[in-house]
């Protein structure tokens, strides 16, 4: 097992557009290199909320699996006063997809598509001594292919 840091190895892009369950090279190079504005990430994790299924035949509750859901997600970008492209690339009603590439952008690595529309991209204010940032939040329109894998 190799264990690794995950800040200057993970890649997160955004493409436009992706045909299949994995993205093509031509797909992720029409993307948008988020990787270097990123301050932080929530959500994007697949849950299952089991249904219990009891019955007279035992004081226990077994389960059967439920319904797929993705919390709130969102991205976290330390803010830039001289360009406005991830800002413009997630402004609200955008539809596209979030790649998340653990290992990188490295051929025959899993990546995770996940198929989202922008629900806004707002300023985040603080009066502590931190760097501005900016967040875009997301619905997640389909299932994500968590074991999608980079060309």
């Amino acid at each position: 097992m190799a264990r690794y840091f995950r800040r200057g190895k993970s890649k997160i892009k955004w493409a436009p557009s992706v045909a299949g369950s994995s993205p093509t090279r031509p797909e992720i190079t029409a993307g948008v290199d988020l990787s270097p504005n990123v301050a932080d990430i929530a959500g994007f994790q697949l849950q299952n909320n089991p249904i219990e299924t009891p019955d007279l035949s035992t004081g226990f509750n077994s389960q059967i699996d439920g319904p797929d859901t993705v919390e709130d997600s969102s991205l976290t970008f330390y803010d830039d006063d001289t360009s406005t492209t991830v800002r413009t690339t997630l402004a609200k009603g955008v539809s596209g997809y979030v790649l998340l590439m653990p290992y990188g952008d490295v051929a025959a690595k899993r990546c995770e598509v996940w198929q989202v529309k922008s629900t806004g991209f707002n300023d985040q204010w603080t009066l502590d001594a931190a760097a501005a940032q900016a967040q875009a939040g997301f619905a997640v329109l389909s299932t994500p292919n968590q074991n999608g894998t980079i060309p």
